[in-house]
């Protein structure tokens, strides 16, 4: 065993390969520096600079051998070039430095707030709603980062037992939480204080910041993610100078990785509403029919490559609440380019395996489109794409659900108001919600209430059940022959000058165009297209008398001219025939 003041040492008696990122994978005979020890029969070690945990039974304790033997495995745990005095003096310095620094960063947080921003609503500057918009959750990202600092002044008069690692773990939720909100609502308040730039710039300076004011301004509110990228780079010379044995050295470890991945995902979420604010103010070139703040707020955007046989084309989606619209970037790299867009209502979303060729892939498919193979940068953006679909998906279907009537009465009278009264519901003109075709369906019969001392009564029921079930069962049959006669119809005279670039695209177009139609019931929109037919017909038919009447006109014409031709021709000839002697 080792001795009493030094570390703890173990030898493994078997292989371990850990399967989260917290455990320590080692071999057989390996020597592990302990850090800490749990009554779950999970240990916590040191080997080669990793920190992890490990199952106690896997290990037991390391008996030094004898000063002349040298067949001990030692290598994996070599002595630093530091002594640990000298360590732990440097890990001193380093948790002093991190303390420091998170106080002065709250300190500016704080300045900002009572110099700037206080002032700034109460002077009426800009409105209210964009007064909460400029800042956000910046008051509660102060309070988490004042609660952050009074853990680590705790921790810091603890002299070598601090846990900082082990602090910073534990607010880790919470500051990505607040973290993610901020840089989430970030861009939104670089549009307000651009619009508002001169008005704000001389409030700042009025208000004492150096000039120009608006700097100021813009620096304090960028602060909060800016500190967060720092983090990472602390914690890991926090880490480096940490003891192989201390307790807190897993933790911390592990925090580096934790607080990268933080910043990370804040920095995509700042860049994912940057460009989601990009594409709502600056435009669409070829963009037809309602503006885009119609189709709600922009729910996720990134880029994609779209396959079609050997063809790959770079695209970027953009998924709105009930539609996924697909956009391009123009030759100069100057603004995006409408390409089409995919009503969720109509397509299905499936994931397919990696290959050689297509990696990070999934299917969009539907029954008036193409298969789409779209090829995402990662896997974790692929899975990212496929979960938000579905679940705009479901949303959908949900809400369709919530509108369908909830009772149903068996008398023919009654049944003729429901429908009257459904009809009115899904033409009133403050639903929001899209049109699909799984509106001409039915909704499914709702079980009526059993009349209580009554069997007779129940009987009836049941009977006018089966009825009314064949009754829909024949009804669905039917509108399913309609569903298919409209989309047949719409797809023949609706034609798309762009169809010919990307046929799966812009055939969702008509599909699209079809399906944001809104009628008030299906027997309404039947009458309308028959008659559109009709009217079609009966002009083709005019168009085609006229035709025939001029072509029968142009056709005697031409037979009285051949007429007159040949008499001439005969004239002539009878006279040459006179004059030869």
């Amino acid at each position: 065993m080792s001795k009493s003041d030094g570390p703890k040492l173990v030898t493994a008696l078997f292989s371990f390969k850990g399967k989260n990122n917290d455990e320590l994978c080692f071999k057989k005979g390996d020597i592990i520096t302990i850090t800490q020890t749990d009554d779950g029969g999970w240990w916590e070690g040191t080997l080669n600079e990793k920190t992890g945990w490990f199952p106690s039974n896997y290990v037991k304790e390391y008996k030094a051998p004898d000063s002349g033997s040298t067949s001990a495995k030692m290598s994996p745990e070599k002595s630093s070039p530091d002594s640990p005095i000298h360590q732990t003096l440097n890990r001193d310095i380093v948790l002093k430095d991190i303390v420091d620094s998170e106080r002065a960063n709250v300190a500016e947080l704080q300045g900002l707030v009572n110099n700037f921003l206080q002032p700034l609503e109460a002077a009426n500057v800009i409105k209210k709603e964009e007064y909460k918009q400029l800042i956000g959750n910046f008051h509660e990202v102060l309070e988490t980062h004042q609660r952050l600092l009074a853990n680590l002044d705790s921790a810091l008069s603890q002299g070598p037992e601090a846990r900082v690692g082990n602090i910073f773990l534990t607010l880790a939720p919470k500051l990505k939480s607040i973290h993610t909100t901020y840089c989430n609502c970030h861009p939104q308040a670089v549009c307000i204080l651009d619009r508002y730039r001169d008005e704000l710039n001389d409030f700042m300076e009025r208000s004492g910041a150096i000039s120009p004011g608006i700097l100021v301004l813009t620096t304090g509110l960028s602060k909060p993610f800016r500190r967060l990228d720092k983090y990472s780079a602390m914690l890991q010379e926090l880490e480096r100078h940490t003891e192989k044995n201390n307790p807190d050295r897993g933790d911390t470890q592990r925090s580096v990785s934790v607080y990268r991945d933080i910043a990370d995902r804040c920095a995509a979420i700042r860049k994912q509403r940057e460009l989601a604010l990009q594409i709502l103010t600056s435009g669409i070139k070829g963009w037809e029919g309602e503006e885009l703040n119609v189709l709600g707020d922009i729910i996720h955007v990134g880029p994609v490559i779209l396959v079609s046989g050997v063809e790959r084309r770079d695209r970027y989606f953009v998924l709105f609440p009930t539609t996924l619209l697909v956009l391009s970037i123009s030759a100069r790299m100057s603004s995006f380019v409408y390409e089409g867009k995919l009503p969720l209502t109509g397509i299905n979303v499936v994931a397919l395996e990696q290959s050689e060729e297509i990696k990070n892939a999934f299917e969009i498919s539907g029954p008036m489109i193409e298969s789409i193979t779209v090829v995402c940068p990662s896997r974790e953006e692929r899975q990212h794409w496929i979960e938000l679909l579905s679940q705009e998906q479901i949303a959908i279907r949900a809400s369709n659900l919530s509108r369908s009537p909830t009772s149903i009465s068996h008398s023919s009278s009654q049944n003729s108001k429901l429908q009257a009264a459904g009809a009115e519901h899904s033409s009133s003109p403050g639903n929001k919600a899209p049109w699909s075709l799984a509106s001409f369906r039915p909704a499914p019969p709702i079980y009526a209430l059993k009349t209580f001392g009554k069997p007779d009564a129940v009987d009836s029921c049941r009977s006018t059940k089966t009825c009314n079930e064949r009754q829909f069962e024949d009804d669905a049959i039917i509108l399913r022959v309609i569903e298919g006669y409209c989309l047949s119809a719409n797809a023949r005279f609706t034609v798309h000058s762009a169809m010919l670039d990307f046929d799966p695209l812009h055939k969702v177009n008509d599909r699209a165009s079809f399906m944001h139609s809104r009628v008030g019931n299906w027997e309404t929109c039947e009458d309308r297209w028959l008659s559109e037919t009709v009217k079609a017909l009966k002009s083709q038919m005019t168009d085609l008398q006229s035709q025939v009447s001029q072509l029968c006109k142009q056709l005697e014409e031409e037979r009285k001219s051949r007429l007159s031709l040949a008499a001439t021709v005969k004239r002539s000839m009878a006279v040459i025939d006179g004059a030869v002697p």
